[in-house]
């Protein structure tokens, strides 16, 4: 049966960015009954309390409990280089959650894999967090910040939150936004290290690649690309195998010239490696990522509806761009995930490298906020914001 391509859960859509984010906030929590749950991860990364600083300086007499996501990465980690600023970071939101209640969730990103091997399993420990829809049920709203969330955890926990509150609240009582910070100047100065061997389906965005089938379905990969990726881009390659492969470019941007220069960058790998035809780059706009989760998911209902003779396809898209694009990838999977199956790989870095935090600092006044409201009031017909 094909797929109806122009039925999407996300369209419209309450999306905002820098100033219209506060605006957004102050007018929605100004409401007093509103009982708020903010989530964020501790790290070392300068944007981690950009969110919840903006929050609560704008909506002061919020009520407001706070989850902050811990990590145990080992002892072999090399982020314990950065605990320091972590730990700047942890005071500074303490400072800010003065009289409000903080409770620390402790996750491990790594186990045992014996021989000296380690596997991830930051992903299903985040999904993990959220056991029973009754931790969340008296909250009107649910802000998860990712600005310090690695991608591995994020997408698995922002996944539960959707599926839990889509189970449960029919009434769409629940309001889930996620909250960003971006700063393209400060992702360049976070050098990652070597690409990680243990890559894989994240929790809750396996598709039907996790299953074993009968059928000989073609495989396609939709890649977003980032700067400085060729092997995370490689060995994603070498794990999948696909048939065909429809490289997706950030366009507009707000760097005009950010796609050429992605296309200039990768010409090698794309065109002469891999034969990729000009006709199979897709463009999605670099900060809006409900438009870019348009796109996809019509590229990919169509992909799926003409090899339909073939059984259809199985479907991977991996993201190696920004927090927000990430964001626009976890929306066409958790469309598509049951009438067609896609399947989110993720490859990650070993660790991280910064030469300069005080340069960091001192770029973190640039940053964006961006605001992505995924259930609740806005989508409610009877309800009008």
């Amino acid at each position: 049966m094909d797929k109806n391509l122009n039925t999407l859960r996300w369209d419209p859509y309450v999306f905002a960015n820098d100033q219209k984010v506060l605006e957004l906030w102050t007018n929605h929590f100004s409401e007093s009954n509103r009982k708020v749950l903010f989530i964020l991860g501790r790290g070392f990364d300068v944007r981690m309390n950009i969110g919840i600083e903006g929050l609560m300086e704008n909506c002061p007499e919020i009520d407001l409990d706070c989850w902050l996501i811990q990590f145990d990465e080992g002892s072999s980690s090399s982020s314990h280089k950065y605990e320091k600023y972590a730990e700047e970071n942890f005071k500074q939101l303490e400072s800010i959650l003065e009289g409000h209640t903080m409770e620390i969730k402790t996750i491990s990103l790594w186990s045992a894999k014996g021989k000296g091997k380690r596997s991830r399993i930051g992903d299903r420990q985040a999904a993990a967090i959220l056991e029973k829809f009754e931790q969340i049920e008296n909250y009107t709203d649910i802000i998860i910040d990712i600005s310090a969330l690695p991608r591995g955890v994020y997408f698995s926990l922002i996944g539960k939150f959707l599926k839990t509150i889509d189970f449960y609240c029919t009434d769409r009582s629940i309001n889930l936004m996620i909250s960003v910070a971006e700063n393209a100047a400060i992702d360049s100065k976070i050098l990652e290290k070597e690409v990680d061997d243990d890559i894989g389906y994240l929790q809750g965005f396996g598709g039907n690649l996790e299953l074993t089938s009968e059928m000989d379905e073609p495989t396609i990969w939709f890649p977003i690309l980032g700067e400085d990726k060729i092997k995370h881009l490689g060995k994603a390659f070498s794990h999948i195998m696909p048939d065909e492969i429809c490289p997706i470019l950030p366009f507009p941007s707000k760097d005009p010239r950010r796609s050429d220069s992605l296309i200039i960058d990768y010409h090698k790998w794309l065109f002469d490696e891999l034969n990729i035809q000009p006709q199979n780059l897709m463009y999605v706009p670099e900060q809006n990522p409900f438009d870019a989760y348009v796109r996809m998911t019509k590229a990919i209902r169509n992909f799926y509806n003409s090899l339909s003779s073939l059984n259809g396809c199985k479907v991977v898209i991996s993201t190696f761009s920004s927090k927000v694009l990430s964001i626009a990838t976890l929306l066409t999977a958790y469309e598509l995930m049951e009438d067609i199956g896609v399947g989110v790989l993720n490859v990650d870095s070993q660790g991280y490298e910064i030469d300069d935090f005080e340069e960091l600092k001192n770029l973190r006044e640039n940053s964006e906020l961006f605001v992505i409201w995924l259930t609740g009031e806005p989508y409610d017909e009877n309800t009008k914001l």
